[in-house]
């Protein structure tokens, strides 16, 4: 009996593996055959978030090809002639401390026109190619730029008298000076360069370091920081080299401090400084910053001074959050660039509509 008890417990075990088996099998059958009936709303609503995914996709990419067409890109360019051809347009310019609301608000009251949008850009470069492409319509640019530019790049200067009064002022609206963050330390060291700067421009360096790398810029040869007359043996063997200043640039207004296609700085604001540390006897160093964030390197002291700061006769001393020194280039307007315009095919010169 005993071995009989046993012999059927083992078949009670073996019957329940089977009904485990079967049950398992009905449970596969079930989730095959009745698939429909459990899992079809939870797999539909896969399928309609997939959808709804590819949809706002397709959606956003042709909002982003009508705004700002990808370079390369095929598409019609607006012609522009006068300052009513950027109304409700597109214009740009390189990034600055103002931000990109503030700097529309800003342009779009000397254009005397709403424009549909701005777009900041890395360097002044940029905003050129962004123009050529078709990704702006116009992009700003102080005078002395927008007269490099217009040489250089075949750009059109748009004439600004049907613009509001404000972009035709009779008077410098500021000159370019040296910036640096209000330290007594560093009044100190406006007083320095004020002294340096009153020198070179009485004797009329400056003058002749604007006629020749400014106003002749893309005719005159290139001057390197290798070529700095206050780096040489001789100078450096016949005068004594008192301390140093660390000037930073960031190649936005070319082309005053202008940096070539392999990052060296070099024109201008290199003939310049050395004119400077040679009246000084002084090393000047040339650091490149970032257009953004160039202020913010000021005021953290990584440099001692900007290059291209803006000493205006219309803000005193006392508003202002930084110092700055005696000007040395007067800039009077802010110019439009825009692309030449097309003609039509006949010959006649009149522009494309």
């Amino acid at each position: 009996m005993k071995a009989i008890k046993t012999s059927g417990k083992r078949l009670n075990e073996s019957d329940k593996d089977v009904r485990q088996e079967a049950k398992r099998d009905d449970v596969s059958d079930m989730n095959v055959s009745d698939r429909g009936r459990f899992g079809r709303g939870s797999i539909m609503k896969r399928k309609w978030y997939k959808l709804g995914a590819v949809v706002i996709m397709i959606v956003l990419t042709a909002l982003s090809a009508i705004l700002w067409p990808a370079k390369g890109v095929s598409k019609e360019l607006r012609n522009v002639t006068c300052a009513d051809d950027l109304a409700g347009a597109k214009i740009g310019g390189v990034k600055s401390y103002m931000g990109a609301e503030a700097s529309k608000i800003y342009f779009q009251s000397l254009l005397g026109r709403d424009v549909s949008a701005y777009r900041e850009y890395d360097s002044f470069e940029d905003a050129v190619e962004g123009l050529r492409e078709g990704e702006v319509d116009g992009i700003w640019a102080c005078d002395v730029t927008a007269g490099y530019a217009s040489k250089k790049y075949g750009l059109k200067i748009l004439d600004s008298k049907d613009m509001s009064a404000t972009a035709n002022l009779a008077a410098p609206r500021f000159s370019f000076a040296f910036a640096m963050a209000d330290t007594p330390e560093n009044k100190l060291l406006k007083e320095k360069l004020d002294t340096g700067l009153t020198e070179i421009i009485k004797d009329g360096t400056v003058r002749n370091l604007v006629n020749d790398y400014v106003t002749k810029a893309s005719e005159i040869g290139k001057f390197y920081e290798e070529d700095m007359w206050s780096r040489g043996d001789r100078f450096r063997s016949n005068n004594e080299i008192s301390g140093s200043i660390n000037i930073g640039i960031t190649g936005a207004t070319p082309p005053l401090d202008y940096i070539d296609e392999y990052g060296r700085p070099c024109g201008f604001c290199v003939a310049f400084l050395d004119e400077l540390a040679c009246e000084l006897c002084t090393d000047i160093n040339i650091e490149i910053l970032d257009t953004d964030t160039a202020f913010t390197q000021l005021m953290s002291g990584r440099v001692d001074a900007l290059l291209t700061g803006a000493a205006s006769g219309n803000t005193t001393q006392e508003q202002k959050k930084f110092l700055t020194s005696i000007g040395y280039l007067e800039m009077y307007n802010y110019k439009f660039l825009v692309r030449e315009p097309v003609t039509d095919e006949l010959g006649t010169g009149e522009p494309v509509e």
